[in-house]
């Protein structure tokens, strides 16, 4: 009886941790506590009415360079660009955070800054958008869960970063807009807590 207590008792978890990762890309959030050094990604939102939240994850996360294919304008393209995508814990709740750049980012390169441009990322072929395909341009999104909400994506700022032996490490600073950016959906109501702006650093394995 115990024995089928307990498989009963596995099953159900199993069920509610794939239900509650279904929509939740990238590996869970490592570590537990209060953030802080030790984490190696470690931000901070800071909110219209004030008050400031500490996400991050312990582990390193992976930040592989990803290759997107497409067609526009009729010809196929293929592109390499940089991207972390990694589940963060806080004290109140959840977030994901997508960061990407808008070209690929060499295993050993020197400390640059890249500016926040949402333009650089909208869909069509390298060179179709004001970045031109070269590594200048970041994003920076964040999605609140527990439960989930709407993305935020930055609008300015910068994310400056270098990489060597094998690990990225940069610091964003970067400002929100005031509302989600997908204009079929409405903007968070005037009593929804919204970041104005988020900070910190990140390490992740190339």
């Amino acid at each position: 009886m115990v024995v089928v207590v307990g498989l009963l008792s596995g099953i159900g978890w199993i069920a509610w941790w794939v239900n509650d990762n279904l929509d939740a890309p990238g590996p869970g959030a490592t570590g537990s506590g209060p953030c802080g050094p030790a984490d190696s990604v470690n931000l901070h939102l800071v909110f219209a009415d004030g008050h400031t939240v500490a996400a991050c994850t312990h582990d390193r996360p992976a930040c592989p360079n990803q290759t997107i294919s497409g067609s526009g304008d009729g010809e196929t393209f293929s592109v390499s660009q940089f991207e972390l995508h990694n589940q963060l814990r806080s004290t109140s709740r959840r977030y994901i955070l997508i960061l990407r750049f808008n070209a690929a980012l060499s295993a050993e390169a020197a400390e640059q800054t890249l500016t926040i441009d949402p333009q650089a990322f909208l869909p069509g072929p390298p060179g179709a958008t004001p970045s031109g395909g070269t590594l200048s341009s970041a994003l920076v999104d964040i999605t609140p869960r527990d439960p989930s909400e709407e993305a935020f994506v930055t609008a300015t700022g910068s994310v400056t970063v270098s990489s060597t032996h094998g690990v990225a490490r940069g610091q964003i600073d970067g400002t929100f807009s005031t509302g989600p950016t997908r204009s079929d959906r409405p903007a968070a109501t005037s009593s929804t807590p919204i970041p104005t702006r988020v900070t910190g650093t990140f390490a992740c394995n190339r």
